[in-house]
């Protein structure tokens, strides 16, 4: 009982001391829900349509593309311009995919998992047509081998063994395939049901069909604008105003842009650079021009660091820089050249020509390969299938004995010869194509195997060259990066600000440089490498007339600082940022009226030619394309109309164009050879007018969807 009236006594403080804690018990929680709110939103890539978008599943569909283009290539798409062409793929393939599919939710459009399995059973995709599917004789998608493949991998998968990372790189490249595949045929159905819409007609089959069959030939007379001073035009702000009002849709600004001026330092070798890389190329060339052999050359190129790889074979003349292959038929074996540089690759480079000599392009051979206890027996095995072979056994029969094919390949030497070789293919490729056809001859390999090769065809003689070149690149030293560093920097100190910059840049021998409308989905400023962050620091954290920190970028050989000049926010782009491109755009429409004036009233090319007319003849002018004018330096489309719509031995003028006025003669009509197909036009007319619409539309459904892009955040 005493205990029970302790509580009551402190019933108030417990009830209050409980309520305290439970609150720092849900307000804890409140916090760390509100920490990993704000950690999913840091991780938001893009919002479609209200949907959120994670890096991780952009991430993804980079990584997918990437492996496709790498399968499909066979090359490494490592490189930052073909990382960006991925990155805005992914991109615009995450996009269309998400608005597509929403359309297609709401109009019951789907495609099923039957319909994908026919696409991939009959190949119909290009994402199918890859080296990894396709049958080794035909070259073609071959729908046994990923069937072959799928119940491997299921097998070792199901068994718990350890999947090769080849299979798991393929394997996933199939997975990402089969969801392009659903993708881009749900778009197709899409497309199909669009195209129903946008049907054409024998009306309207023939008039296109006549708009370009139908021919015009004239002699012109332009008056080009460069005829009238610009100072004897007048644009009053009210033209200006008025040509706004008019074409104010075409400055409708859908993203935010940014302004900006920069300085952009490209470092380049110095004068004491170049000497010491001619020091060297002349050791390089000494070196080279007393090697004793083929071995002491291929080493010596491999001391230098030659950017070209030494393998003792024979190439093609192709297969070597052209400032190389354009010199081998001038020198003769034996000879080494004088160093000497390259601007457009920017490269000093020697070479010595150690052979020369009339070879197959392709070989047809088969091989076996042959193993055992050691390197002794493994030569006696070969020895003995040799024999057998030579004493006609059969090479089929020989392959299954040992678990191997039969099968022949053929090797050529474009297949070969820019690929870095070790020495046990650069001893099969001697082999093969110093073989006679018909030769059977075993080579023993560095891991104490034996192959067995059998040439069976040689074509196409070729002249071949082997070649040891030291070819290095002229780059700056340390030193001269950090002179321009150090000095840029310097500038930089006591040119901190947007003014001073802007005055004494130029004095200190810096070009101050000016872009406009920088976007933040490009990879870039102004096309230089590893610019990123200068683009998030002006999308996130700069002012108008802040000056950035600098930038040390491009392949570690720019420096870059970047002032911000203007935001250009969404909608109508304001009148004084356009005024200059508006003022153009009225006196050239002034100069064209004066000029029609001028022309008013002529009745023949020859007074068109005394008013100072340039007189051309032009030929094959059809309503369906406007026509080029030299003398303009313009397509013009109302002159394509008004020669298609008039008689022959008309005389029809002025014409306003857009650069420039015209007068002309009709001197003939004539119609070209094309037969009229109504079919084919009419559907050659609705597959145009398909993709005009689809890309139209495609372009409502991003503004509908009010996209909002936040790569530059994470790339």
């Amino acid at each position: 009982m005493a205990t029970l009236g302790k509580i009551r006594k402190h019933g108030v403080l417990l009830v209050t001391t409980i309520a305290v804690a439970l609150f720092l018990f849900v307000a804890g929680d409140f916090v760390k829900g509100g920490q990993s709110i704000f950690q999913q939103s840091q991780q938001v890539v893009a919002k479609i349509d209200g949907n959120e978008v994670s890096i991780q599943d952009y991430q993804k569909m980079i990584d997918e593309l990437q492996g496709y283009y790498e399968i499909a290539t066979g090359q490494s798409m490592t490189g930052e311009d073909e990382l960006s062409r991925i990155k805005d793929e992914a991109w615009q393939t995450l996009v269309q995919n998400a608005l597509i599919q929403k359309e297609c939710e709401a109009l019951g459009i789907t495609v099923t998992d039957t319909e994908v399995s026919e696409i991939i059973q009959n190949g119909q995709s290009q994402l199918l047509n890859v080296p990894i599917f396709a049958n080794q004789q035909s070259g073609r998608y071959d729908y046994s081998i990923v069937q072959a493949f799928l119940n491997e991998y299921t097998q070792l998968k199901s068994a718990g063994n350890q999947i090769p990372d080849t299979y798991e790189k393929v394997y996933k490249y199939y997975m990402f395939a089969q969801k392009q595949i659903r993708s881009q045929y749900l778009t197709q159905k899409y497309q199909v049901l669009l195209s129903k819409a946008l049907m054409s007609n024998p009306v309207e089959a023939k008039m296109s069909f006549d708009n370009r069959a139908n021919e015009t030939d004239v002699v012109l007379a332009s008056m080009p604008l460069s005829l009238i001073e610009d100072s004897k035009v007048e644009v009053s702000d009210a033209d200006i105003k008025a040509k706004y009002n008019e074409e104010k849709e075409k400055y409708q600004q859908i993203i935010e842009t940014r302004d900006i001026r920069y300085i952009d330092i490209a470092v380049t070798p110095s004068d004491a650079d170049k000497k010491e890389a001619e020091d060297v190329m002349a050791d390089a060339q000494r070196q080279l021009s007393e090697a004793a052999n083929n071995l002491a050359a291929g080493n010596i190129s491999r001391q230098f660091t030659s950017a070209i790889p030494y393998t003792d074979i024979l190439k093609k003349k192709e297969a070597f820089p052209q400032m190389i292959s354009d010199m081998l038929d001038s020198i003769s074996v034996g000879q080494t050249t004088a160093p000497k540089y390259d601007v457009m690759t920017n490269t000093y480079y020697t070479f010595k020509l150690l052979d020369k000599k009339t070879e197959a392009d392709s070989v047809l051979y088969r091989s076996l390969g042959v193993a055992g206890a050691d390197e002794t027996a493994s030569s006696t095995t070969a020895d003995s299938i040799i024999t057998a072979l030579k004493g006609g056994a059969p090479f089929a029969d020989i392959a299954k004995k040992y678990n191997q094919t039969s099968d022949s390949s053929w090797i050529a030497t474009a297949d070969y010869q820019n690929s870095s070789m070790d020495a046990d293919n650069t001893l099969i490729i001697s082999s093969l194509y110093s073989m006679q056809t018909g030769e059977i001859k075993a080579v023993k390999l560095s891991n104490g195997y034996s192959l067995v090769l059998q040439v069976l065809n040689k074509k196409s003689p070729i002249e071949k060259y082997n070649v040891a070149a030291i070819v290095k690149t002229l780059n700056f030293s340390d030193n001269t990066y950090n002179k321009e560093y150090n000095k840029f920097s310097s500038f930089l100190a006591e040119n901190n600000t947007n003014d001073k910059i802007t005055a004494n840049a130029e004095k200190e021998g810096y070009n101050l440089l000016t872009y406009t409308d920088l976007t933040n989905n490009q990879h870039n400023v102004a096309g230089v490498h590893n610019t990123r962050d200068a683009v998030k620091w002006l999308f996130d954290d700069a002012k108008v007339g802040e000056v950035s920190q600098l930038y040390e970028c491009g392949e570690n050989n720019h420096l870059m600082v970047v002032i911000l000049d203007a935001v250009n926010k969404k909608g109508y782009r304001p009148l004084e940022k356009i005024q200059s491109d508006l003022k153009s755009q009225v006196m050239n429409e002034k100069k064209v009226n004066m000029l029609a004036e001028q022309l008013s009233g002529i009745k023949s090319i020859a007074d068109a030619q005394a008013k100072g007319a340039v007189v051309d003849t032009v030929r094959h002018i059809s309503f369906a394309s406007p026509t080029f004018i030299s003398a303009t330096i313009s397509s013009e489309p109302l002159v394509s109309a008004a020669a298609s719509k008039a008689n022959k031995n008309q005389f029809v003028g002025p014409i306003k164009g857009d650069n420039g006025a015209y007068v002309m003669q009709i001197i003939d009509k004539t119609q070209t050879a094309d037969k009229y197909d109504e079919k084919a036009e009419q559907a050659q007319i609705a597959q145009t007018n398909l993709r005009l619409a689809f890309s139209s539309l495609i372009n409502t459904l991003y503004l509908k969807a009010d996209v909002t892009d936040k790569r530059y955040k994470f790339f």
